[in-house]
């Protein structure tokens, strides 16, 4: 088949893009370092465990709800331009809280400020890889987002070390410094595909994805489809979210870890979300989507489910790790079922607004962890069987997810 200039040119320039937007999207991953973050912040200021843990329920809800109350400026911006804008925001609330000294502005800074950079990045990012890999969608979804679930692995040990050497306010203002520069420079070296360059590259995606309807984000979320995607994916991402959220507290507090080991672990959860993504997004392109999405389903009501049962330390770091990449697994795939379900035309958008499960399942999951540690006396059994359960209601909902075709449903 032969390509205009324009797109063979493309076909090699587009892996330096894919190359820069994984590093924006390692940097704009900080927020899966959350657990190491909130003793600390306990420890020194003295606020309660849950009112610190609603910080990364802020921060995650303004990353999810930035799409949507900014979808109108995102979709008439470059791809360059809207990540510039995440940069700002992203590096300067982190850089602000390096000066907090009342919960509410940890909740600005930390969680609004940094949260809305976030949300001009990543989900920008994940439907900018599919565009430059629509032949492989799948997978450079899986990569996408394995490199946005691998930032704990680098900056988890990262800001536990800069916060015991030069202490939580200087760490929090070497990182907004850090990741506004990396991102900014990134940023540089993205490039929007050009038009028609997705049918090009994948002619049959249009059939095989359920890319006939090609549905606009006011247009899909009027369909029930959107909305059984939304109840799917929230229930089943909260066995994930508590994990990455408040794996640190979980550890010292069920298995006696101090805060270093915890934070070993941290990270260890966080390449298992990473292994997940790369492994479920690379499977889906060979499984079929919905028939992935339901393999990690199961995994998560068994994760949760034994969780709930079990004390052994080793099967309980097995059993986190599991849950992690499960989270992971979901990630890589929502981003591909969207196109598939809704059409590929308008994924950047229409992203942007599914994109909101995240913020939901955060909104649940460290709530959940937080409230049934205070009920049950350190115990978070009570957490673990809900999220088991939400995660079956996931996989029963699931099995009735179809694409929606011109005429609708």
């Amino acid at each position: 088949m032969t390509f205009p200039k324009d797109f063979t040119a493309f076909t090699r320039r587009r892996w330096v893009c894919f190359i820069s937007a994984m590093v924006i999207c390692v940097c704009a991953g900080f927020g899966y370092a959350w657990s190491v973050l909130q003793n600390p912040i306990v420890t020194r200021f003295g606020w309660a465990d849950s009112g610190v843990a609603l910080a990364y329920t802020i921060t995650v809800l303004c990353s999810t709800m930035a799409p949507l109350i900014f979808g109108g400026l995102i979709r008439r911006m470059s791809t360059r331009a809207g990540v510039i804008v995440g940069a700002i925001l992203f590096g300067g609330g982190l850089l602000l809280t390096g000066w907090m000294n009342q919960i509410w502005q940890l909740y600005l800074f930390y969680g609004v400020i940094s949260g809305l950079g976030v949300g001009f990045i990543y989900p920008s990012m994940m439907a900018y890889v599919v565009r430059l890999f629509p032949d492989r969608s799948g997978l450079a979804s899986g990569l996408g987002t394995a490199a946005y679930g691998s930032g704990a692995i680098l900056w988890a040990p990262t800001a536990a070390a800069l916060m015991e050497g030069v202490g939580m306010d200087r760490a929090f203002q070497v990182l907004g410094i850090l990741f506004a520069v990396i991102i900014l420079v990134g940023s540089l070296l993205l490039i929007d595909p050009p038009e028609g360059f997705q049918a090009a590259m994948a002619p049959k995606s249009r059939g095989e994805q359920g890319g006939a309807a090609d549905l606009r984000r006011g247009q899909m979320v009027r369909t029930g489809t959107f909305w059984k995607m939304v109840v799917v994916f929230t229930c089943s991402l909260v066995a994930g979210v508590i994990v990455i959220s408040q794996a640190s507290p979980i550890l010292q507090q069920s298995l006696g870890y101090s805060s270093s080991r915890a934070a070993l672990f941290v990270s260890v959860f966080a390449a298992c979300n990473m292994a997940g993504r790369f492994l479920w997004g690379s499977l889906s392109d060979k499984l079929g989507l919905v028939n992935t999405a339901g393999a990690v389903f199961v995994l998560c009501i068994l994760s949760m489910g034994l969780l709930a049962v079990v004390g052994q330390e080793v099967l309980v770091l097995v059993l986190m790790g599991v849950a992690a990449s499960c989270y992971g697994g979901l990630a890589s795939i929502l981003t591909p079922l969207t196109a598939r379900m809704f059409g590929p035309r308008y994924i950047t958008e229409n992203y942007g607004v599914m994109y909101v499960v995240f913020g939901l399942a955060s909104l649940i999951g460290p709530s959940l962890a937080t409230t049934f540690k205070t009920m049950g006396g350190g115990s978070y059994t009570g957490a673990y069987v809900t999220a088991a359960v939400l995660a079956a209601v996931g996989l029963v909902l699931s099995r009735f997810l179809k694409p929606v075709s011109r005429k609708g449903e």
